[in-house]
């Protein structure tokens, strides 16, 4: 082992995922048969800190919900399969930040509703946001 000091080729800033994730990355959707459609999708990754926000916001509103019921010594109900689900999709629609080539103008509301609908889409949106290297080129 030398004793010389060299200068670190990389720097925690390289490792910064939170970061990268934050540049929108755009693919077109594609259809039953595999094929492109004009429809593109514009996502951030699931680890940027606008999806992270979107999901603590909801996490922090249960508990505090949570919490309220327990003061006034209320039973906390059960969430219902259909509720998780669609927090699921509430979730994963977090990371859409846009599109374009079909008729309705881009909404949180609406992307929810897609991904709703349409599995396809939900396992597209949900394996470009969690691909690191569709956000390489982040900072």
């Amino acid at each position: 082992m030398s004793n010389e000091t060299s200068k670190p080729v990389l720097s925690l800033a390289d490792f910064n995922a939170s970061a990268k994730c934050s540049n929108a990355f755009e693919f077109p959707y594609l259809d039953e048969n595999g094929e492109e459609t004009p429809w593109r999708i514009q996502v951030v990754g699931d680890q940027s800190p606008q999806v992270k926000k979107a999901i603590f916001a909801k996490i922090n509103r249960k508990r505090q919900q949570e919490e309220f019921l327990k003061k006034k010594g209320k039973e906390i109900p059960l969430e219902d399969i259909e509720e998780i689900i669609e927090d699921n999709f509430e979730n994963l629609a977090a990371c859409i930040v846009g599109w374009s080539g079909i008729a309705e103008e881009y909404s949180h509301a609406l992307a929810v509703q897609a991904l709703i609908n349409n599995k396809s889409l939900a396992d597209q949106v949900k394996a470009a946001s969690e691909n690191i290297l569709n956000f390489k080129n982040g900072k």
